[in-house]
């Protein structure tokens, strides 16, 4: 993708998670998204389907950061993983808190438990379906409620200490 595509994206993307300080996702509209990105509706039409097609790549790129954090130091440990992932979820928090509650279609979910599941392979695929699902669970939950990085990192802890 050359420079001003990419260029485009970016702020039509900044300009959604603007968007999304302010309002919720239901009262976000693409016409508002070209206003406050001063693009025309075409544009913003070559570069995503619609609003959801936005939201979905938003996550998928956040979630790919993610991973590249959690993969950058070359830590092959799923237990530190486990850590970098909720460390990168810390500094990254109020971000993601929107983009998930804006997700009604569970792309944030989706995307997680693929991502855990090819990294469970010592694990039976029913142990890992139980795991992968338990853990987003609990990553949403801690994003979406008021849960200190203490609280669930002891909680962390205990749940993965059984699975050792």
């Amino acid at each position: 993708m050359d420079r001003r595509k990419r260029k485009t994206q970016k702020n039509i993307t900044a300009v959604f998670y603007q968007l999304l300080k302010k309002k919720s996702y239901e009262e976000i509209s693409v016409s508002q998204i070209c206003q406050v990105a001063d693009i025309n509706r075409g544009t913003f039409y070559l570069h995503f389907i619609d609003k959801d097609d936005l939201l979905e790549k938003s996550i998928s790129h956040e979630m790919q950061e993610l991973v590249e954090y959690c993969e950058g130091n070359g830590e092959t440990s799923n237990q530190l993983k486990l850590e970098k992932t909720f460390e990168y979820i810390a500094e990254h928090r109020e971000e993601l808190r929107r983009l998930l509650g804006a997700d009604k279609q569970g792309f944030f979910a989706q995307f997680q438990i693929e991502y855990l599941m090819e990294q469970m392979t010592d694990q039976s695929p029913l142990t890992s379906i139980f795991f992968a699902h338990g853990l987003v669970g609990l990553l949403e939950y801690y994003l979406m409620n008021d849960i200190s990085e203490v609280e669930i990192s002891e909680e962390l802890e205990k749940l993965t200490y059984s699975f050792r």
